[in-house]
């Protein structure tokens, strides 16, 4: 893990999909410095990511930070937002990064005008 985010201590228990803080910086910073065209079209998000970060505590709506993995798959992070309009992404107190996601293409049904499908 790098080193720029710091490493957790305490003994987080992470929910399924749930992924550390830490990763989920250094995927979307991977995202964010990647120089040649994405080549996702969208997203399947699973009604397990949005429920799951809707349970969190004062958890209003919804916020999808992309990113790419060590290995270059990429990803749609999903995070529960307060009131506010800030991510709710404290691990300590239950409030965690999720990707259960997949990309299209790969996952992306039967084709249509939105994923390049006819």
């Amino acid at each position: 893990m790098d080193s720029k985010f710091g490493e957790q201590k305490s003994k987080i228990v992470y929910p399924p999909g749930a992924i550390p803080l830490a990763t989920a910086a250094i995927w979307t910073q991977n995202w964010r410095e990647r120089q040649e065209l994405q080549d996702i079209n969208g997203y399947f998000i699973p009604m397990e990511d949005i429920n799951e970060a809707k349970a969190e505590s004062g958890a209003d709506n919804m916020r999808g930070y992309l990113g790419i993995d060590d290995e270059g798959v990429n990803h749609l992070l999903l995070v529960g937002v307060d009131s506010k309009g800030n991510d709710m992404i404290d691990e300590l107190n239950g409030q965690f990064v999720y990707d259960h996601t997949l990309p299209c293409p790969q996952q992306c049904g039967d084709g249509n005008v939105l994923n390049g499908g006819k």
